[in-house]
């Protein structure tokens, strides 16, 4: 099994590195019609599990991601995302991640697979729909085509792909049919990137520049003068010196993309449509939570964020959120746990410290209702496989 928890040493290498912090927003964020959901008086409900996931899906499928045999392709998915129908066999064999699959109503179903396979080494990695690899997309260097640190890509409604090098400050374009057009240079980072059904690009402004952390709509041009704010986050100006808490998320749900960013307790449901903001969550942690007012004084290398992080809680990232579940993962004293909660019965269950030893596979993202989840079986012939479960 996969284990994609982080461990307090993981967390402490991300905490030093000097970045923006968020303090809060402002914009159109306003408090008023923001609805709290308060995980520090819900009740426990046991260990969260593959089999709790598996009680709630509709339907569950598998596909294992094969790469002419080679079992180091992928070794280690980070964001995993669909390009057309990857879900539309019927086909039983498919169902379980063996054999061909008929390949009806899937043959234009693409799995994109940005993998990290070492450190400060990626590649992009596409695969049909059956999980059979197609391509591997460009490869690290300084030509044409070529990248250094990847953070995220997306798929234009052209079915264009999308790449942020965020190494070289560069913006790579594929065609649909994974052909190299151009590379662009990129004027500010992102972390995150979605494009709209109006062919404009929703950006997570990089948390490495302390003056632009911000959720953003642009053109593919993503010029400065090009772009407009839909909310800002600031950091603390009393910190002489900030951390780096996580790059935030953009998710794609069937009613929108949902945004959060650590150590911000404030979830955003965005239209895919035209960007507008459509619901705004709060996350309430109970007083373990770590606000900003408890690491703006720190200084550099502060050993006290240790501590801090020993005895606190703040939202990592956010997979969905639907009238009856909030699914996500969360910093709760030292580790990142996942969590489920029922809304109406007010019950949270949480991933163990140790979730590979409690039966739960490492969650990746929510895509088009489909949660993905990522699991490496201990056969040593065994091929990485996703497991998508319908959760609505």
């Amino acid at each position: 099994m996969k284990k994609n928890n982080y461990t307090l040493g993981t967390a402490a290498a991300l905490l030093i590195a000097a970045t923006a912090l968020l303090g809060g927003c402002t914009g159109q964020n306003s408090r008023s019609g923001t609805e709290v959901i308060d995980l520090y008086r819900y009740e426990d409900g046991g260990a969260l599990t593959d089999a709790v996931l598996d009680s709630l899906a509709t339907e569950t499928r598998v596909i294992g991601l094969v790469a002419d045999g080679d079992l180091t392709i992928p070794a280690n998915p980070i964001k995993v995302k669909f390009a057309g129908d990857v879900t539309g066999s019927d086909d039983p064999a498919r169902n379980t991640g063996e054999g061909e699959g008929n390949g009806e109503g899937i043959t234009e179903g693409r799995i994109y697979v940005l993998d990290n396979p070492g450190i400060r080494t990626f590649q992009m990695l596409a695969f049909d729909s059956d999980g059979k690899l197609i391509k591997k997309i460009g490869g690290p260097g300084r030509g044409p085509g070529e990248y250094f640190v990847l953070t995220d890509f997306a798929v234009a409604p052209d079915g264009s792909l999308w790449i942020n090098d965020a190494g070289m400050d560069n913006m790579l374009h594929y065609s649909s049919s994974l052909e190299y057009i151009d590379t662009y240079p990129m004027p500010y980072d992102i972390d995150n990137m979605e494009f709209l059904e109006n062919g404009e690009v929703l950006v997570n402004v990089s948390q490495w520049d302390s003056t632009q952390i911000e959720i953003a709509m642009t053109d593919t041009m993503f010029r400065h003068d090009g772009r407009r704010e839909l909310l800002r986050y600031s950091h603390s100006p009393r910190a002489g010196y900030v951390y780096a808490f996580g790059d935030g998320s953009l998710i794609r749900t069937q009613d929108g993309y949902l945004h959060c960013h650590p150590i911000d307790p404030d979830i955003y449901l965005i239209d895919d449509g035209t960007g507008e903001i459509l619901r705004h969550y709060r996350v309430d942690f109970g007083p373990d939570a770590l606000t900003h007012n408890d690491i703006s004084s720190l200084g550099d290398n502060d050993e006290r964020y240790i501590e801090i992080l020993c005895s606190s809680s703040y939202l990592y990232k956010i997979f969905t959120v639907t009238d009856r579940y909030i699914l996500g993962q969360a910093m709760r004293k030292g580790e990142y746990p996942y969590f489920l909660a029922d809304l109406d019965t007010e019950t949270v269950y949480w991933s163990s410290s140790d979730s590979s030893e409690e039966g739960m596979s490492g969650i990746l993202d929510y895509r088009d209702g489909w949660l993905i989840s990522t699991f490496l079986p201990d056969e040593p012939d065994a091929h990485y496989r996703l497991i998508l479960r319908k959760f609505q």
